[in-house]
């Protein structure tokens, strides 16, 4: 792997503690199942407020994606399920 590829995926990962790495890390372990935003909440015990802008700026790195499928809350409302992007598919290597 080349010097300038593991500076720019060091560049796109969350910071060890933040909210977003911690949301990462969260879809990142629940594999094919992925993860709700309202899972995501319920988990970490993160706000919806706190969660969307961090979620949105996964997307943007291209470090999550919405796999397409949507699963039920607890209101009875379909939510996109995100699922992680294996690193190797960020598209730096």
């Amino acid at each position: 792997m080349r010097a300038t590829s593991l500076v720019a995926l060091e560049k796109s990962l969350p910071n060890r503690g933040s909210n977003k790495a911690k949301i990462y890390q969260y879809i990142l372990d629940k594999q094919e199942y992925g993860a709700t935003d309202q899972e995501i909440q319920s988990v970490l015990k993160i706000s919806g407020d706190t969660l969307r802008p961090a979620r949105l700026s996964l997307l943007k790195d291209k470090l999550i994606y919405d796999s397409g499928k949507t699963r039920q809350n607890s209101n009875g409302n379909d939510c996109i399920v995100w699922l992680s992007r294996d690193i190797s598919q960020i598209g730096l290597f």
